[in-house]
């Protein structure tokens, strides 16, 4: 029944790719830094903390920031700060560890901020069913980060490098895709009720 709404549909398939560029740090983060910048793994575990507390701020800096700028460009700032993060990341990621986890943590910040809106907007598509819709956000998040984790080991050389390229076309598509949907009416009826 949930996979024949079309409008949940849509807006599954726009934000379950999100993860794909949290889940890619995840398995390539310490590599990256341990035996790419030759950290120990003390040294590792700080800048791990350093993400995961960043991280931490999401749900709260999005309850802010949507008291004072529409839920829709939250989101599609969210998207545009993945495609910065990633330029960013190809540019002079590799420089240091400091560099790379100061682009690592808003790009994992704009996946854990976008997740609020977009599972209230994709629940808001069910009248019924909502375990159900609820088990096909997870199950398609894990899945889609599932890839972003072998999409990011493709070429182990060239981590830093995989997980910029992962940021940017998350960035790139989801972005376009949400500019697609944004205003209709299937989104703003449910923007303006929440």
């Amino acid at each position: 029944m949930v996979i024949r709404n079309p409008r949940f549909v849509i807006l599954l398939c726009i934000f379950s790719i999100a993860p794909m560029a949290l889940m890619g740090f995840l398995a390539a983060g310490s590599y990256i830094y341990i035996n790419g910048f030759g950290l120990t793994e003390q040294q590792f575990s700080y800048f791990f903390s350093f993400n995961a507390i960043v991280a931490s701020f999401g749900p709260t800096i999005y309850m802010k920031l949507s008291r004072h700028i529409a839920v829709q460009n939250v989101i599609s700032g969210c998207f545009a700060v993945l495609v910065a993060v990633g330029i960013m990341t190809l540019t002079f990621g590799d420089t240091s560890p400091w560099a790379f986890a100061l682009l690592a943590a808003p790009a994992t910040l704009m996946v854990i901020m976008m997740r609020v809106p977009a599972t209230n907007l994709m629940l808001d598509q069910q009248d019924k069913d909502t375990g159900s819709a609820v088990a096909l956000i997870q199950f398609f998040a894990m899945i889609c980060g599932s890839i972003g984790m072998v999409l990011v080991s493709i070429r182990p050389e060239s981590l830093i490098a995989n997980l910029g390229i992962i940021q940017l076309c998350i960035g790139i598509v989801g972005g376009v895709l949400w500019l697609v949907v944004r205003n209709r009416s299937f989104v703003t009826d449910n923007l303006v009720k929440a």
